[in-house]
């Protein structure tokens, strides 16, 4: 099944359609308005005639085409009926539709352009059909949804389209094959299955789910059937199974009475040395000051101590906030650049970019620049990002806010991306602010994967919440944009969100931070949240991390300017302070002064293989057990005593109940059940430990039968 494969399409043009369908309109305001952009003209425009769902629109394309963007003109000034958010379908016909996105208009008079969802299964989606659902408006509930013009891009070249539409034809009837053999094999037919996978040379499944089925449903030996699922584990078949297990266990640290600590604050850098087992904080917004006290948790102590009350005084960095900091652990050095100041404090003021060295093993500050931006490097920045690998000597800076003294209602400048090379002092500039691949923004997360020698950047804010996974390339340069296999589980964008790298096991971890729906296009912040999610490699894919079953412990508060920092021996988080209010977190002087002084650890817990393994060996000795009850009901009593007790875990109440209830069913005879139905039955429920790409399909030829 050979389609177009993502990045392989043409320029984008403009695609012609006309209007097919609508749930209603009101008056003169017809759904053909929206073919004409005239933001002067009040009647230009479908208005719905009621606000009940769903209201629609449906536009039929001149031809097939992938549809890749979409744009909304608007009135010329902000309107109540505007969409605030919507959902956007496509399809070749009008019942297969699935959704390219959910988008949400800004309430004012520019026009939008939205990417859509355009590739599935690693090819671009054909559409013969446009549904536009209205969700929201900016106005009261009661009000009506109102377009006002919509113009469609894409490729609707048949050389390029057509190959698209093949593909997913051959993909749905490869799919209703596999629903039949799957009915077939359910119910024994192996006559008919065996004729039909013949003559279709499709595949059910993977050979080894094959070599599963033949072990255990046509042979029953179950024994063998363990030895499979333990390959299996090995071979990373479970992998996508087991990274949905992972639990979040946090543990709130308490230094001992009376020892020092540091106070209330967000907006500040931590870092870590994981050899000497060290965490470094500095500064920070306490909700009224910044901060300019310099601490040292020690791991093994369990204690604080305060290296320094006001670093100016001793040569190093005046009081700050939203600035960052990097370690090196090799030459066990401390750089810091950046910082926040509120409008009132730049008048009058020069800003200069200063950047700062501290010696661990020397407890000495040294000033390497006093204006960064002079020298080459970013002007005076603020909620930006900076990495530094070690072997290479080399730090990396990007994004943040530059700071001007241009007032508040001032047009926003961002900072690009900047390497700086330790040994010889040198700035060089990777991509400036308006590179059309990297955008900038600020309050975002990024991360340096050594062996990779990739920057890793994920989401923060430029005119609006940016949810985009970028990968830059530094040995040469590139930029790629990260397309998850399932972009359902990526984490909802947000501001200072937090993220840590762990090179062992491939995975980067993020910590949500203060978030706002991004799709309905307000500009107000919503609550912060406390999610953690893990992201594979290895698998491309996203996994919210939930908290241990029955989990009565407590966990930190919702918040965002936090900090949070890996040790990636010890596989522990650690993660002090923070905001745990909402609103604009750069309104100071507002009722969100309260800051938290909270310390935090945080284990990501992993399934253990001996765990997976004696699960799986419960599960499977459970059902060879009622399979010989059928047949021996002696020797499966025999059996439960000397091989399913000694997998079962006593201390698991749900476990135990399932142990005593199988004690009972030998002495049941009203089950009707047969061996190949009990086989097939252990079967089905195996193959949720292996992903959809290896299995046969989850739903049922019967689920498409009407019931009468």
């Amino acid at each position: 099944m050979v389609g177009i494969t993502e990045g392989l399409l043409p320029p984008n043009v403009t695609i012609g359609y006309s209007i097919h369908k609508w749930s209603s309109y009101a008056g003169d305001y017809h759904p053909s308005k929206i073919l004409l952009d005239d933001p002067s003209d009040q009647m230009s425009r479908w208005q719905s005639g009621s606000n009940f769902p769903p209201q629609y629109l449906t536009l039929k394309l001149d031809r097939p085409s992938v549809i890749r963007k979409i744009t909304f003109g608007k009135f010329h000034k902000s309107h109540v009926c505007n969409l605030k958010s919507f959902t956007i379908l496509g399809g070749m016909s009008e019942e297969g539709m699935v959704e390219l996105g959910k988008k949400g208009l800004t309430n004012n008079s520019k026009p939008e352009t939205f990417d859509l969802d355009d590739a599935f299964h690693g090819n671009y989606f054909p559409s013969s059909y446009i549904k536009i659902v209205p969700d929201t408006t900016w106005g009261p509930a009661a009000l009506n949804f109102s377009i006002w013009y919509v113009r469609l891009s894409g490729v609707s070249d048949p050389l390029y389209v057509n190959p698209c539409i093949q593909f997913f034809t051959n993909r749905r009837q490869e799919r209703a094959i596999k629903l039949c053999l799957k009915h077939l094999r359910q119910h024994n037919y192996s006559e008919a299955f065996e004729s039909l996978q013949k003559r279709t040379k499709v595949q059910l499944e993977h050979p080894m789910l094959t070599q599963l089925h033949e072990k255990l449903v046509g042979s029953g030996d179950f024994d063998e059937v363990e030895v499979l699922l333990d390959h299996a584990f090995h071979d990373g078949y479970m992998e996508d199974y087991t990274s949905k297990q992972y639990s979040a266990k946090w543990e709130q640290i308490h230094v001992p009475d009376g020892s020092p600590r540091p106070g209330n604050r967000g907006g500040h850098p931590m870092c870590i040395d994981e050899t000497a087992g060290k965490v470094y904080l500095f500064g920070g917004w306490d909700g009224k000051n910044d901060l300019g006290d310099f601490w040292e948790y020690n791991s093994s102590a369990n204690t604080w101590q305060c290296i320094s009350a006001d670093t100016e005084i001793n040569s190093g960095p005046c009081r700050r906030s939203c600035h960052k900091m990097v370690l090196d652990s090799k030459h066990k050095l401390i750089y810091i650049l950046g910082r926040y100041l509120d409008v009132r404090a730049r008048v009058n003021m020069e800003l200069k970019s200063d950047f700062y060295c501290y010696d661990i093993q020397c407890d000495q500050w040294n000033l390497i620049s006093s204006d960064t931006g002079s020298e080459g490097g970013p002007s005076l920045i603020y909620d930006h990002q900076m990495v530094l690998d070690s072997d290479l000597q080399t730090i990396y800076i990007f994004g943040g806010k530059i700071l001007n003294n241009s007032g508040i209602r001032s047009e926003a400048e961002y900072s690009g991306l900047y390497k700086y090379h330790i040994p010889s002092n040198v700035w060089t500039v990777l991509k400036p602010d308006n590179d059309l691949m990297l955008r900038s923004r600020f309050g975002h997360s990024m991360l340096y994967h050594p062996d990779k020698k990739q920057l890793f950047i994920f989401a923060g804010q430029r005119e609006h919440f940016l949810d985009d996974f970028l990968v830059y390339n530094t040995h040469n340069d590139t930029v790629e944009e990260v397309m998850c296999v399932d972009e359902t589980k990526v984490p909802e964008s947000g501001f200072t969100m937090r993220a840590t790298i762990d090179t062992q096991h491939q995975e980067i971890h993020m910590m949500s931070g203060l978030s706002k729906d991004h799709r309905n296009g307000s500009k107000d912040y919503t609550d912060a949240k406390t999610k953690i999610y893990v992201y594979s490699l290895k698998r491309n894919k996203w996994n919210e991390v939930g908290k241990n079953a029955g989990c009565t412990e407590p966990e930190p508060c919702p918040r965002f300017a936090h900090m949070l920092v890996y040790d990636s021996r010890k596989k522990l988080h650690y993660m002090f302070g923070g905001n745990p209010g909402a609103g604009n977190p750069m309104e100071r002087g507002t009722d969100m002064d309260r800051r938290l002084d909270d310390f935090w650890c945080l284990r990501i817990k992993r399934p253990a293989f001996g765990d997976m393994k004696r699960a799986l060996q419960f599960l499977v000795r459970k059902f060879k057990f009622r399979d010989m009850s059928l047949r021996d009901p002696v020797g499966a009593l025999l059996y439960l005593q000397q091989h399913v007790e000694e997998v079962v875990d006593h201390s698991n109440k749900e476990e135990e109940h399932q142990f005593q209830e199988l004690v009972v069913s030998v002495f049941d005879n009203s089950s009707q059940r047969d061996t190949y139905t009990i086989r097939t039955e252990l079967f089905d429920v195996l193959m949720a430990y292996f992903p959809e790409s290896m299995s046969q399909p989850k739903d049922n030829l019967t689920d498409y039968v009407p019931p009468v």
